[in-house]
């Protein structure tokens, strides 16, 4: 496709488009993401003639590994092969002393943004596609020398849709369906507001509040459990807001949630180093591990469409697990979006958190699961576009961390990465056994839920729908659909916006997940670290067969 309309280009250059983007109130979450829709009429195809799927990505950037950028030679090579497109590639590594320290411990397959510029001669009045970009890369200098370059996908929180956010209702792409039925980008909203095209409902809770009269998940001592630490859950999420099931501290303090503001230091960095290249404004930051309840629209005060998502998905881990300490790695803003590169960053930090607790002989440093709650569907299901993220996964698999993964909620069978990465690309049945994809469950756990998205990929189940959880404290703007003073007091309808009871009803395979992510610490709880690192994966996966067996006995293993 051409230049956006109304633009100006001189014939003799080449065009710089490759997607337009779209109309409607999804353009505001497109525009603070700096983002686009790949559109599969109009994109070009892939070096072996196969068309891309629809896929939503930033506009600006392309995901260079590491390997390429420390290489000045082979990077200027890419700089040759895009020159006649009139582009140039600037990586993007922050100088901050944080960053030059962890530097040389991070893997050579660690993407950083690229931003996409112009040459000093160019005669495009825009950027060219990294679309295009990346397919004549893979052209002119083949799959090999090209593994791990892609886009910078954006990918979300998979829960259902709820209110609160002006743009969209909180659907970031259209309420979730632009292309047809199932197919969304990120979120994956089931079909707008929580029902399907004919008016049924499909879901039951969008982070309604509800009161809980239950004591607290009882903890055991640390002296009590059986590996002699606490299982360490890692929640990838939108961070942790105050409850009182939920404690955070210092791991010294035994809380039963640790935040790493180590790991957000680094993350604001590269964004902040990000945005003052791009000459962007900057955008919400991700420095802070605490979830956030109003970024979109402070001025209306209104609370943001997926805040309170991370402590959810933590308050399900716990109900599944007292015994557990979750690490907190606030990577989702509040409209649910992140991108892959922020994901990538995460679990290399957790990679390099679990390697340096082996070498140092540090047991209560370790991770036993990931919970990601999040995904984006890919433009091709080949191992070159999921590369990194796959090897990523598996990085830590092979330390024997379990990666626990949302399958999506678009009632598809499209592959949602990274929990499609559980079955190899090809179908075969040996991916990687120690990467979980979950589907949601009905509340009974006896039928699948209507908006969960399925196929060979998806490994286990647990119920999604109506799940209730721990929300912030909060108190927004909105109010009951009906208020009014009678005989002296208040009488009103619910009040979404009042998150006091600390507890909601939501749903989402976003919830299924980690479900499964705290059944497994609690299996893992009892079981000794094995003094050999090659041992881990195999305590990881006798943990899993335990829970594949309590599956089964609940009906919930399909």
């Amino acid at each position: 496709m051409g230049p956006h309309a109304g633009s100006t280009v001189d014939e003799d250059c080449p065009p710089g488009g490759g997607t337009r983007l779209p109309v409607g109130p999804a353009v505001a979450l497109l525009e603070r993401h700096r983002a686009r829709i790949l559109d599969p009429a109009s994109a070009l195809a892939t070096p072996d003639g196969a068309k891309p799927a629809s896929t939503l990505y930033r506009g600006d950037t392309l995901l260079v590994p590491l390997r390429l950028v420390r290489d000045a030679e082979a990077f200027a090579r890419l700089n040759e092969v895009i020159a006649p497109m009139g582009a140039v590639l600037e990586a993007v590594v922050p100088a901050t002393k944080r960053w030059q320290e962890v530097l040389p411990r991070l893997s050579d397959d660690l993407p950083v943004s690229t931003l996409v510029r112009l040459t000093e001669d160019s005669c495009l009045d825009q950027l060219p596609d990294p679309w295009a970009l990346l397919v004549r890369l893979r052209r002119k200098l083949g799959m090999a020398e090209t593994q791990g370059i892609g886009l910078e996908h954006l990918a979300g929180a998979a829960s259902v849709e709820l209110h609160g956010t002006p743009f969209g209702h909180g659907q970031p792409f259209g309420h979730g369906q632009p292309f047809g039925h199932g197919q969304p980008f990120g979120h994956g909203q089931p079909f707008g507001h929580g029902q399907g095209p004919a008016g049924l409902p499909l879901a039951t809770g969008s982070r309604n509040p509800v009161r809980l009269f239950m004591p607290r998940p009882r903890r055991r001592d640390v002296d009590d459990i059986g590996a002699g630490r606490r299982p360490v859950v890692a929640v990838l999420d939108t961070g942790i807001g105050e409850h009182p099931w939920l404690p955070v501290g210092d791991p010294c303090d035994d809380p039963v949630v640790e935040i790493a503001p180590d790991f957000q230091q680094l993350l604001a960095d590269a964004e902040a180093a990000l945005a003052a290249a791009s000459g962007h404004q900057p955008g919400p930051s991700l420095a802070s591990p605490n979830d956030q309840r109003d970024v979109v629209q402070p001025l209306l005060g209104l609370t943001d469409s997926h805040s309170g998502h991370g402590t959810f998905v933590t308050g399900l881990v716990h109900q599944n697990c007292p015994d557990a300490r979750i690490l907190s790695l606030r990577v989702l803003h509040t409209d649910g979006v992140t991108t892959d590169r922020i994901v990538l960053l995460a679990l290399e930090w957790l990679r390099l958190r679990v390697v340096a607790a082996l070498a140092d002989g540090t047991p209560e440093k370790l991770v036993d699961v990931v919970s990601l709650s999040l995904g984006f569907y890919p433009e091709a299901d080949d191992t070159q576009t999921g590369y990194l993220l796959a090897e990523a996964v598996r990085k830590l698999t092979d330390l024997g961390v379990t990666v626990v993964a949302a399958a999506g909620n678009d009632a598809t069978a499209r592959p949602f990465v990274p929990a499609a990465h559980a079955l190899n690309a090809d179908g075969s049945n040996n991916g990687n056994e120690l990467l979980v994809a979950v589907g949601a469950l009905n509340a009974s756990g006896k039928t699948v839920a209507a908006f969960s998205n399925e196929g060979d990929w998806v490994t286990r189940w647990a119920p999604g729908n109506a799940l209730v959880s721990t929300v912030p404290l909060w108190q927004g703007s909105g109010t009951g659909s009906l208020e009014l003073e009678s005989a002296g007091q208040v009488r009103s309808g619910p009040d979404g916006d009042d998150l006091t009871t600390g507890f909601a009803v939501w749903a989402g395979t976003s919830f299924a997940t980690p479900v499964i992510a705290g059944m497994l610490a609690d299996r893992l709880a009892d079981r000794p670290d094995p003094d050999e690192v090659a041992e881990r994966p195999h305590r990881a996966a006798a943990a899993l067969a335990e829970v594949d067996d309590y599956l089964k006995t609940l009906g919930w293993k399909r």
